[in-house]
């Protein structure tokens, strides 16, 4: 199974919970946020960077889209 398809059937796992998750990619960089949306066409996630809650409908807070092909790891933490 490829890096993507692991990254994508783990954060669809959490998707629209309150679950936050730290995706880190490679180069370094590591965004912490809720996942949103999973587009598994253009394997994207979207997050959330300050979202808490089912339903996010307007972005008030910095939202991300990663490439699934980014990821290099996902950490998923404890509710909050």
């Amino acid at each position: 199974m490829s890096a993507p398809t692991v990254w994508r059937d783990l954060l669809s796992e959490v998707k629209g919970t309150r679950q936050r998750v730290t995706v880190h990619l490679y180069g370094g960089q590591s965004l912490k946020g809720v996942v949103v949306e999973l587009d598994d066409v253009n394997e994207v996630v979207v997050l959330d960077e300050y979202a808490h809650g089912s339903t996010v409908a307007a972005h008030e807070s910095p939202v991300h889209t990663v490439a699934l092909s980014a990821v290099q790891a996902v950490t998923v933490h404890r509710h909050e």
